[in-house]
């Protein structure tokens, strides 16, 4: 569920010779809260006291009120949420009922503290904390890989701290100012409802950071803090980055593996405005990244891109992974009038959706619902093109562009399989049959029925896969093809090339697999058997025609025309490419 990545709260609670306490934690519980939880957990005084009621106060009730932590004082977080000195420096994680507590305490005794510049209540607190944890509160039911981001979130908070602490006691001066407003509120008559962690906001710079890095994660996942404005911390939560309007959730591990199907043909599509994803950078970032940004367009291909930017394609490589995994940008094939686009499965059709009033405004009055329904079937784009006149095709590659951002449409890409028919052939049978200790005369005449039908190929039969079957049919066959190939060509003088092609094939296909494809009318013509040879690798539906026609530098018509004239062993399908996030778990 996509509620299961965001915190229910962050606790910074320390330890030392003064206890363990609770310095600061958010969001904090109001006075109401704690009366409406005490309400909750009182009985009718009146009530018989039952040995079943025994069994009743066992269970426990929910912690989580409003997507907030309830019913944990302040003195009881503190106690569970501190760790002796063997513990500290590991992860930390702790499950009750039904919340779960994630954290990395660390100690803090030691390393030449340099705390001049502060006065005397801060040079004492450096010396009585031991130790401190920085803990997320999650569902108990989150995703391990969840539970694994914040966990490396709080790891990287507390090195930060601990950086500081050691640099200029940093977080002893805060737990000061903390601790501080807890003498304030102590001090206020009994009937005020002030709570010491809001005087913490405005007092305590670290307590405003924690508070910045909470609802980074409720609201985008993304947080960008700098703890004593040195030490700057940046974490992406792929888990609410990636949940597109919560249409579909991606798994983290879904962009690792997309992220390795990336190729030099792929494009980059950003998901927000240029300029505002410019000014969202900060100050001290990658050169290179700002060109990438600048120089990347949805109708150019990573290559290119690599050469408008003056960089390496593996440096490209790296900057497109990490603005994917950042949700800043995603990956498409360039476009073009030939790719094949459908509306998506999972897209919102319901008249009350966003999307509609965000349409018009792109569009100038346009209707998202005419937009979808020209791509309710795979359409390829230029049938859109043609629609209307010529002047709107820059208006429709904007349509496209914003479509595909909003994950709307889904493109399709063709594979090729190499299929052959699954009944055994007559020739193989009187192989196998030969096999089983033939007398002489049979014997010899199987072989003058093999030496002809290799200097005929028209008289070979459609084959099976059966090469698992027989015992020494593959020798025989090889041998067969052996002799065809050799003896066709050299009557063109094209042996030596031949050759070369049978060999090639030999390589990426089995015996029963290049029977059939010889016995293909358009496997006598060279040219036809070259290019087959030469493309039949991608011919296991791993590899779909833009691929092919990259790596191998061919282009569209020729790729089409083989798969006419070798369409009896030759199966297309459509279905997406695998470098894209969003559609990975179709695969």
């Amino acid at each position: 569920m996509p509620g299961r990545s965001t915190p229910l709260s962050v606790i910074l609670v320390s330890s030392g010779s003064k206890g363990n306490r609770l310095l600061f934690r958010y969001p904090y519980q109001e006075e109401s809260d704690k009366e409406v939880v005490q309400k909750n957990r009182t009985r009718n005084p009146y009530a018989l006291q039952l040995p079943e009621d025994d069994l009743n106060d066992c269970k426990p009730a929910s912690s989580i009120r409003h997507g907030k932590l309830v019913g944990y004082s302040d003195e009881i977080l503190a106690h569970i949420l501190t760790t002796e000195t063997g513990l500290c420096d590991h992860r930390f994680e702790l499950t009750i009922d039904d919340v779960k507590f994630v954290g990395q305490p660390t100690l803090i005794v030691g390393g030449g503290r340099k705390l001049r510049r502060h006065d005397e209540k801060t040079r004492r607190e450096s010396r009585t904390m031991a130790m401190f944890n920085l803990v997320f509160v999650l569902h108990a039911s989150a995703d391990p890989s969840v539970v694994g981001c914040y966990h490396d979130l709080s790891k990287r908070l507390v090195l930060a701290l601990k950086h500081e602490e050691r640099r200029c006691g940093y977080l002893s001066h805060q737990a000061v100012l903390m601790m501080s407003a807890h003498d304030e509120v102590a001090a206020m008559p009994e009937d005020a409802e002030e709570s010491p962690f809001s005087i913490m906001l405005q007092k305590s710079k670290l307590c405003r950071d924690l508070r910045h890095v909470f609802n980074g994660l409720c609201d985008k996942g993304v947080i960008h803090v700098f703890i004593n404005n040195w030490i700057e911390v940046s974490f992406c939560l792929p888990h609410k980055v990636h949940n597109v309007d919560q249409m579909v959730v991606i798994d983290p591990t879904m962009i690792e593996q997309s992220l390795l199907a990336i190729r030099p043909y792929h494009a980059l599509l950003l998901l927000e405005d240029e300029k505002e994803l410019q000014q969202s950078l900060p100050k001290d970032c990658s050169p290179s990244l700002r060109r990438v940004i600048k120089w990347s367009s949805p109708l150019n291909s990573l290559q290119r891109l690599s050469q408008d930017t003056d960089l390496a394609l593996s440096q490209v490589f790296q900057i497109v992974g990490h603005m994917v995994y950042w949700g800043k940008a995603t990956i498409i094939y360039p476009i073009c009038g030939s790719n094949v686009y459908i509306l998506s499965p999972r897209a919102p059709t319901s008249a009350n959706s966003p999307y509609h009033e965000e349409f018009r405004d792109i569009t100038a009055g346009g209707f998202l619902t005419e937009a979808l329904a020209a791509f309710s079937q795979p359409t390829p784009f230029s049938d859109v093109m043609n629609i209307g006149e010529k002047e709107n095709e820059a208006e429709k590659v904007k349509i496209l562009v914003w479509l595909l951002q909003k994950r709307l449409l889904i493109q399709l890409h063709t594979y090729v399989f190499l299929m052959i028919p699954t009944e055994r052939p007559t020739q193989l049978v009187n192989l196998q049959d030969k096999h089983s200790r033939p007398s002489p005369s049979s014997s010899s005449a199987s072989q003058d029925k093999n030496s002809s039908a290799s200097t005929n190929p028209s008289h070979h039969g459609s084959t099976g896969n059966v090469a698992d079957n027989m015992s020494m049919d593959s020798d025989e066959l090889s041998t067969s093809l052996d002799s065809y190939s050799t003896l066709s060509l050299d009557n063109e003088g094209h042996g030596h090339s031949r050759q070369k092609f049978m060999d090639m094939l030999k390589e990426n296909l089995t015996e029963a697999e290049r029977q059939c494809v010889m016995n293909v009318p358009a496997a006598k013509k060279p040219e036809d058997l070259k290019l087959f040879a030469r493309l039949c690798p991608y011919f296991r539906g791993r590899h779909h025609l833009e691929e092919i026609m990259y790596y191998e530098n061919v282009n569209r018509s020729q790729v089409y025309m083989l798969l006419e004239k070798f369409k009896q062993v030759l199966v297309v399908c459509t279905h997406q490419d695998a470098a894209t996030v969003a559609y990975k778990e179709f695969l």
